[in-house]
């Protein structure tokens, strides 16, 4: 019988002094170089952000997409401007910021919006960009409706009240006068009211705003007629009425005083025969009452 030979497939011992790291210690191992990479990429991109590096490679990037798209055919040759009157196509094109040959895509029309409706003469803007190679600007522009005398400076203003032009003002002298600091922003309501007595339109003046509460309308002539705080297009009927049966604005009088409901004062001049108005009507003496405004 043969003999047996020995397995040398023998099982392997731990050596006892030889020691292993725990699972989550070589997991952190494992990361040690992933750590080392991103904390480099962040100390990178810090430096870049605070040396201004990074800013400058963005532009210069954006720079280089623009040239290579101009060069491809998307540059501004059109500029289209619709609703211009009285602004300047200079000034119009300059605050789009619309020029020839820049690259289309370099246009912001959302900006150029904003800028245009900063100009005086413009009240609204829209601004279109049109690939491959045209810019639309269309402007609403602010109508002249009066000019404002305040501290001895004239200026032109629309029927919101906004000042459009100190400038050039000769062209608009036909447009109606309005005084006093607050004028503007009531100025619009009143000129309305008067446009509906072409006669007493006609020898105006002037329109004072008197302590931002009422208006006296200073004619031609140099009479005066102190309206109302309230309900003034009834007072301005009353007169209309008077001046057109009795010819009231051509008689020697200073004032006409229509702030009463009861009554209408008129004050004439040193010498003149003085009349007095209840409901429009001719009295037989003059009735004046101290005004708190003037």
């Amino acid at each position: 019988m043969p003999a047996l030979k020995p397995n040398r497939r023998t099982k392997k011992t731990r050596n006892p002094r030889k020691r292993t790291l725990p699972p989550a210690l070589k997991r952190a191992v494992r990361l040690v170089p992933t750590l080392g990479i991103g904390a480099a990429v962040v100390v990178v991109g810090a430096w870049l952000v605070i040396s201004g590096e990074a800013g400058r490679f963005v532009d210069y990037t954006k720079h280089q997409a623009l040239q290579m798209s101009a060069k491809a055919g998307l540059r501004v040759e059109n500029i289209l401007i619709s609703g211009r009157a009285r602004a300047s196509r200079w000034a119009l094109e300059r605050a789009a910021g619309a020029q020839r040959g820049m690259p289309t895509l370099a246009f912001d029309p959302y900006r150029a919006k904003e800028r245009l409706e900063m100009l005086a003469w413009v009240r609204a803007a829209t601004v279109e960009r049109r690939l491959p190679d045209t810019v639309l600007i269309h402007v609403a522009e602010r109508e002249p409706f009066a000019l404002w005398q305040y501290q001895g400076e004239f200026s032109l203003i629309d029927a919101e009240g906004v000042v459009v032009t100190r400038w050039k003002l000769e062209r608009f002298w036909k447009l109606p006068l309005v005084v006093g600091e607050a004028a503007p922003k009531h100025a619009a309501e009143m000129i309305r009211l008067l446009n509906d007595h072409p006669r007493l339109n006609r020898r105006l003046k002037a329109l004072v705003r008197v302590s931002d509460r009422r208006w006296d309308l200073r004619f031609k002539n140099g009479i005066v007629a102190r309206l109302p705080e309230k309900n003034p297009g009834r007072a301005l009927s009353v007169l209309a009425r008077l001046d057109r049966r009795e010819k009231l604005l051509d008689r020697d009088v200073i004032a006409i005083d229509l702030r009463y409901e009861d009554r209408l004062v008129v004050r004439t001049r040193a010498g003149a025969k003085a009349e007095d108005g209840k409901s429009g009507k001719r009295g037989d003496k003059s009735a004046s009452k101290p005004s708190k405004d003037t």
